[in-house]
């Protein structure tokens, strides 16, 4: 098996500049102030990950190259809706993770 060196500078260096970007704020201290529209910013961070990382897989068939290939059809769709509206009414987790998979299975085996 032949090592290939430039997969570990990678896998090195991205960590440094994860640690380093993660500890900016800690290294900086007081030393800098943060606008108020930043701080405000950063709230939406974690909602904005899981969007960008669900959305395709809600939205899109696993094969699809495009967004031209959305299908109403897909159990995907059903379920995260499901799942969305189960939440917002109820605003408990368990609820909206019953009600998201029972409604993506049945349109499974319905659609």
């Amino acid at each position: 098996m032949q090592i290939d060196w430039n997969i570990y500078l990678l896998i090195i260096g991205m960590a440094l500049v994860t640690a380093w970007s993660r500890s900016f704020f800690m290294i900086l201290g007081e030393r800098i102030k943060v606008a108020d529209w930043v701080i405000e910013a950063i709230r939406f961070a974690p909602l904005a990950a899981m969007v960008a990382i669900l959305a395709p897989e809600i939205f899109l068939p696993g094969n699809a190259a495009s967004v031209a290939q959305f299908d109403w059809k897909l159990p995907n769709i059903w379920g995260g809706v499901a799942a969305l509206i189960a939440f917002y009414l109820t605003r408990k987790m368990v609820m909206t993770l019953v009600v998201g998979m029972t409604v993506y299975t049945l349109a499974r085996f319905c659609l």
